[in-house]
């Protein structure tokens, strides 16, 4: 039995959103993230045609993605800036 194309969950937009946690959680530090962004941003326009559910899902994945890449971001910043202390001390 079939489901309507407007009753489906679009499985891009969940894919985003499992890569975007797994970037989040920094399983898949950038990776996952950037997958999420993509994927999530081009699920937003497909679910925007066609009428699938998972819009909140797709958006869900793009700002996920960007807290990943934030979060490694700083990250990355705080472990400069312990290395230069401790060169420097």
């Amino acid at each position: 039995m079939d489901v309507p194309a407007n009753q489906r969950t679009n499985r891009s937009a969940t894919l985003a959103l499992v890569a975007s946690f797994l970037g989040l959680a920094l399983i898949l530090p950038i990776v996952g993230s950037v997958i999420g962004i993509v994927v999530g941003g081009r699920a937003m326009d497909t679910i925007e045609k066609t009428g699938e559910k998972g819009g909140g899902a797709a958006q869900a994945a793009v700002v996920f993605g960007w807290f990943g890449i934030i979060e490694v971001a700083i990250g990355l910043g705080v472990v400069a800036v312990i290395v230069f202390s401790a060169a420097n001390s």
